[in-house]
């Protein structure tokens, strides 16, 4: 028998561990050993069996598996509400940021920013592109774009490859001050570099995905460009070649012009992010394909166009719930994004039944697992998987009464309600306190970084408030008021 000097259990409150029975064990227990999970079970019975374990005592909690955020934004941690109201000049202001006035003091303040968050909400597993569009003129931005997330012990996805067009993209060293122009395979050698610098890295928690700006990057009456043809067999050949996955976003016309023009792109390895105005047909690509689906309720793309949520999931994808980032106008909180994505469902089809509980609880977790390629390892809890586990404090007005768990989690918890956290059986967060991390460090390195930034970029009118931010009903010229 196993000695139980090296065993530790997690004793609840509830478990919800969207195992492949969907058992709900309330009380429960969650018994570990090392990183891994070593069996999930009803709490007497495992105190029981294993009496002489470490024990962390987590009543009148709520456990699940860490929850799971499948597209975001490096640099947007640092950018959050500022150039309220410009309106769709939005991304040019952040590529000229991110691409010409940061260094990699900014990138990596901002991953420690930005990885506290997603510790504090609950999220334990992330991707994030490296920018809005990725920065890749030179490896060292990705690679501090990930520092923080592996000091901070959290597991992360590291989104990098070619930015959109037009071609050449522009960037500045400001180490040295000079222009750099990048080319397309410059771009796909500053990502394989990557890839090896940082891909496994902190102890296998840092991965690195060949993350183009957009599938299909350019279009002529709905056909992919030659361009296009060359960036997606580039991609994909640098995806075989490390051994990695593929990331992108993806909108309307997009999966069906790569399905006629280079299908090798769409695979089990592929995950699309927003897929805003796709027809139910490339919803059908996608799911006869195996490509994931990457869903932002509250994203821009949303807003402009509808994902065929509830047609996809018919069809067969797999779709995982994310947040895109927390900029312009939202946070990390993924939780609370769930029920979002539900109520727009709902609301659309005119139709309550959509998407049960269980169901939004799935694309936070498992579903966003297998979306990123990882369900053997992540997102449900149970016996082999890394034990990444967080804990619902349930002793709130909010959540009580302690009735219909699942329904309580997904219909009125937040990330404010996390007070556990573990990734890889290491505890980073307890009593809703974030265990030896310098909160105030971090919080000061972001706020220096973000003004560094933003007067290098000569954007300060941009941090004023819109003249029409009151007593409006919508922003009107966005020039108003702005230098």
């Amino acid at each position: 028998m196993t000695g139980q000097n090296d065993i530790r259990i997690l004793a609840g409150g509830a478990v919800i561990t969207v195992d492949a029975e969907r058992r709900i064990l309330d009380p429960g227990a969650i018994v570990m050993q090392g990183s891994l999970i070593l069996k999930v079970g009803e709490r007497d019975e495992v105190l029981q069996a294993y009496p002489m374990a470490e024990r962390i005592d987590l009543e009148h909690t709520v456990m699940l598996p860490g929850l799971i955020d499948t597209h975001g934004h490096a640099g947007h941690g640092l950018t959050k509400g500022i150039a309220d109201g410009i309106g769709d000049e939005w991304n040019d202001i952040m590529e000229d940021i991110y691409f010409r006035s940061t260094d990699e003091a900014f990138w990596r303040a901002e991953s420690f920013l930005s990885a506290l968050e997603h510790l504090e909400f609950g999220v334990t597993t992330s991707l994030s592109m490296t920018g809005s569009a990725p920065r890749v003129d030179n490896p060292r931005y990705a690679v501090a774009a990930s520092g923080g997330y592996a000091e901070l012990g959290l597991r992360h996805i590291v989104a990098l490859g070619p930015p959109g067009p037009p071609w050449p993209k522009h960037f500045r060293d400001l180490a040295t001050g000079s222009a750099i122009e990048v080319s397309l395979d410059r771009a796909l050698q500053t990502t394989s570099d990557t890839i090896d610098q940082i891909h496994g890295s902190a102890d296998g928690r840092i991965s690195v995905f060949v993350g183009p700006s957009g599938l299909v990057p350019e279009m002529e009456n709905g056909v992919a460009t030659d361009f296009s043809v060359r960036q997606m067999r580039g991609v994909l050949e640098l995806a075989l070649t490390k051994r990695t996955s593929i990331h992108a976003h993806a909108y309307a016309g997009q999966i069906l012009a790569a399905a006629n023009a280079f299908p090798e792109i769409l695979g089990l390895h592929l995950s699309l992010a927003h897929c805003a105005g796709i027809s139910v047909e490339e919803a059908r690509i996608m799911a006869e394909q195996g490509v994931s689906a990457s869903h932002g309720p509250l994203t821009h793309a949303f807003a402009l166009a509808r994902f065929p949520l509830i047609e996809a999931l018919d069809a067969g994808v797999t779709v995982a719930i994310s947040t895109d980032g927390s900029s312009p106008d939202r946070s990390f909180d993924l939780l609370s994004q769930g029920r979002v994505a539900a109520q727009l469902q709902r609301a659309h089809f005119a139709d309550t039944t959509l998407l049960p509980a269980g169901k939004i609880l799935e694309m936070m977790t498992i579903d966003a697992a297998q979306a990123i390629g990882m369900a053997d390892r992540i997102g449900s809890l149970e016996a082999g998987k890394q034990a990444d586990i967080i804990a619902l404090n349930l002793r709130s007005a909010r959540l009580g009464p302690r009735l219909m768990l699942l329904q309580r989690v997904v219909y009125a918890a937040s990330g404010s309600d996390v007070e556990f956290v573990m990734v890889d059986g290491n505890v980073l967060r307890q009593h809703a306190s974030t265990t030896g991390v310098d909160v105030d460090g971090i919080l000061d390195d972001a706020q220096r970084a973000a003004e560094d930034a933003f007067e290098r970029a000569g954007i300060e009118s941009y941090l004023r408030q819109h003249p029409d931010v009151w007593r409006s009903v919508r922003y009107r010229d966005v020039s108003v008021g702005r230098d």
